[in-house]
Formats: C-alpha cells, sequence, structure tokens
C-alpha cells in the first residue's frame, strides 16, 4: 500500500525566549501554546548563529548555544535522546552533548580551529563517545549524565562505536583497537592497512570495509581499479567478500545490531539506477528489490536502518522529462522484508542526478519516525500514520526526540 503524506503541522509558538547575560534586559515571558494534536516534538536546532531548544508540548523555543558559526558535526542518539555537537566559534571549535528532552547543554570540549571529531552514542543514549584529533589535546572523551572525563587513551584520537558499556572501537591513523571504556586498556588491534571506508557496526560486533581490485577488459588499455565490499568480525576475523567488482558497490550502512548491512548497487539492466541489496551476515543470505514501477524504473540509494533494526528507509528517485525540461519525482521509502510504502513524494524540477547529488543523509528519529529534508525545509515523518511535523525553513535539526501523540 502506498501512503501519501497528507498532514502537515505547523509548529505552534508564537514568540521566543532571548537569551540574557550580564547587562542584557530580558525579554516579556513569551506567548506560547502547546502541545499539539497527536505526535510531538523536542528539537534542537541550528539557525541564525544560535542552537536552540524547541518543546512543542509546551510551546517553548529558547537558545541554549550562542555564537555557533558552523555545525561541523552532529550525532543523534538512536532514539533520539541526546545529540552530540561539533561547531566552529571563530578560530575555535568547541563540542558539547544536549538532552534533547530538556534542553541541557554539556560541554564536552574546547579547542582550536583545526580540530576534527568523532563521536558515537551507546544504544541506550546515556553515553557519547567523542574523539578529538588535530588539536594539541588529541584524545578521545566520554559524556554521560552531565559530567565529562577523558578516556585515557595514548594513541587513539577517533571514536567508532560502543561495544557495550566496558568496552568500545577507537582508532588512530594506522589501527582500531578494542579497548577497555574504563582506561582504553587494549584488548585487541585491527590493522586499517588495504581498508578503504572502514565502518564498524553501532554494535561493534563486526566491520565493513572496500578493498580495490585491479580488473582488466577487453576493450581497455589499462586496467580498471573497481572496490568490492568485505566484512569481518570486530576484530579482523572470519572475512568474506560479499558483493564483487561487478556489482561495485557503495554506501554501506550496518544494522543496529551488526547482523546485516544494506549497500547500493550499479544495475546491470538499467543505466544510471542503483538498487539496494540487504545481505544476512549468519545465514549468508542476499534480498533486493529490483523491477520496473508504476513510474518506471526506480533508483534506490541512501538507505538508513530503523533503531530496532526491523527495516530501512531510503530515497528513490524516477527521471521524468515534460520535453521541454529534465526533472525527477523523488520519493521516501521505507521497506521491511519485501513489503514497502512511500511515505512522501517529492516532485523536483531538476535531473535526476542532481536530485541524488543533494541527497541528505537517511536519518531516523526514533522508530517509527523519519527526519527527511526537502526542498521547502526539513520534516518529521512517522511512517507508520502518515502525519508530518513541519521544521521552518531557516531551522536545521540536529537533534530530533518524539513523544507520540501526546495530547
Amino acid at each position: 500500500m502506498v501512503c501519501r503524506v497528507t498532514r502537515i503541522l505547523a509548529p505552534i509558538v508564537l514568540s521566543a525566549v532571548a537569551a540574557c547575560g550580564p547587562g542584557a534586559t530580558p525579554e516579556p515571558a513569551p506567548t506560547v501554546a502547546g502541545p499539539l494534536p497527536g505526535d510531538n516534538y523536542a528539537i534542537v536546532y541550528w539557525t541564525g548563529g544560535t542552537i536552540r531548544h524547541l518543546d512543542t508540548r509546551t510551546g517553548r523555543d529558547r537558545p541554549i548555544v550562542h555564537g555557533v558559526d558552523e555545525v561541523l558535526l552532529g550525532e543523534a542518539s538512536a532514539l533520539g535522546d541526546g545529540v552530540g555537537i561539533a561547531f566552529r566559534r571563530g578560530d575555535s571549535t568547541h563540542v558539547v552533548a544536549i538532552d534533547t528532552d530538556t534542553g541541557a547543554v554539556t560541554v564536552v570540549h574546547d579547542g582550536s580551529g583545526g580540530a576534527m571529531h568523532s563521536m558515537a552514542w551507546l544504544p541506550d543514549g546515556r553515553r557519547l563517545g567523542v574523539g578529538i584529533q588535530g588539536d594539541g589535546n588529541d584524545g578521545i572523551k566520554v559524556a554521560e549524565a552531565g559530567t565529562v572525563r577523558d578516556m585515557g587513551c595514548q594513541a587513539a584520537n577517533r571514536f567508532a562505536a560502543w561495544r557495550s558499556r566496558s568496552q568500545a572501537i577507537v582508532h588512530d591513523r594506522l589501527n582500531f583497537y578494542a579497548v577497555g571504556a574504563s582506561d582504553c586498556g587494549t584488548l585487541i588491534t585491527v590493522s586499517k592497512t588495504g581498508k578503504i571506508e572502514p565502518q564498524y557496526a553501532p554494535s561493534g560486533t563486526r566491520m565493513a570495509y572496500y578493498q580495490n581490485r585491479s580488473v582488466t577488459r577487453a576493450n581497455r588499455p589499462q586496467p580498471e581499479i573497481v572496490p568490492e565490499l568485505w566484512v569481518a568480525d570486530y576484530d579482523g576475523g572470519a572475512v568474506r567478500v560479499i558483493s564483487d567488482y561487478q556489482s561495485r558497490p557503495r554506501n554501506s550502512r550496518w544494522s543496529p545490531d551488526g547482523e546485516h548491512v544494506v549497500y547500493e548497487v550499479v544495475s546491470r539492466r538499467w543505466a544510471n539506477t542503483t538498487h539496494l541489496i540487504t545481505y544476512a551476515v549468519p545465514t549468508d543470505d542476499y534480498s533486493y528489490i529490483a523491477e520496473e514501477k508504476a513510474l518506471g524504473v526506480p533508483n534506490d540509494f541512501n538507505a538508513c536502518w530503523s533503531p530496532d533494526g526491523r527495516r530501512i528507509a531510503h530515497d528513490r528517485t524516477y527521471a521524468r522529462s515534460s520535453g521541454q525540461q529534465a526533472y525527477a519525482t523523488r520519493q521516501v521509502v521505507v521497506r521491511q522484508g519485501a513489503g514497502e510504502r512511500v511515505v512522501l513524494d517529492e516532485v523536483i524540477g531538476e535531473p535526476q542526478s542532481a536530485v541524488v547529488a543533494a541527497t541528505v543523509r537517511c536519518r531516523w528519529v526514533g522508530p517509527r519516525h523519519l527526519l527527511v529534508s526537502t526542498r521547502d525545509g526539513q520534516r518529521v515523518v512517522n511512517v507508520d500514520e502518515g502525519e508530518v511535523y513541519a521544521v521552518p525553513a531557516d531551522h536545521v535539526a540536529i537533534g530530533v526526540k518524539v513523544f507520540d501523540h501526546t495530547r
């Protein structure tokens, strides 16, 4: 069944609260209204150089972090309880952890403008691991319950995943390390040599990466270098290739438990088309959908897993033409097994290639909602019931927590 988006709720906020500092004159108390009918939302968003917190249950919209010139990285927990944000302020960089429900801010790191960051949340959203590199104070920090500590890593300065509350996966330029979360004591070392775009599952149980293969073709004088997709256990063992050079795999994404991986392949039947393949590691089984639809040949890409691992969402485009102009129909699709549902339609007056190139990373915000970027701003979509919340176009939502059917 195809589910069309039929309802959009505008945020009910009549005025906002300005921050008060020394010498500042407080604004009058805002007039607010809430909650919204149906779903409600706590949203951490960036606008006008400020990170703000909106709670539609009360209508309260307030600034929580000032002087944000650029958001460098935003990483929300699986269920939306917390969001980690790295940002630039002038010639410095900063990292904060924010409780999405309350808007409480914890400063994780203040550093130089050249610093780079990596982040991962525990699945329960209560602990954030942050890697800091190129800062002069490189290392790993952990934020939890409003406190921040140094994990004690000497070499590693990048954070990949949590294996449990007591173990994490961290890395440096040369290796990955499974370490103790209390003191960064090394348990396992895995070399990065030969691994392109290595990626650990959120559970820290397995890794995926690409390896280049040199392929000689009869119609080409020089060999062609084509990547193949490999998976392995977290310690580098049980290595296997799951997609060879003929499919040109790319953009792999792990399920939360590390049992499945979804990735894109180039269609062997249709030009300028990609399909999605899901691979089950324990059973060595593959599943995919590659068939023509009512609108034509679908181009499927940009997949992501729901936090419970039951479903994937992805983008789909159809190349169209009016005779005078090439344009594209873009859909957001939710798939469970062989069943699928279209949860958002958007007709865009640009060629399909331009639409694909401008696509924003697929993101779930809880097990039943997606944060979708459209040409008219972001939308929080209830994929089961079709309810949609329209984020104002000048707001960039970084973290969203959904409260189902709050009244």
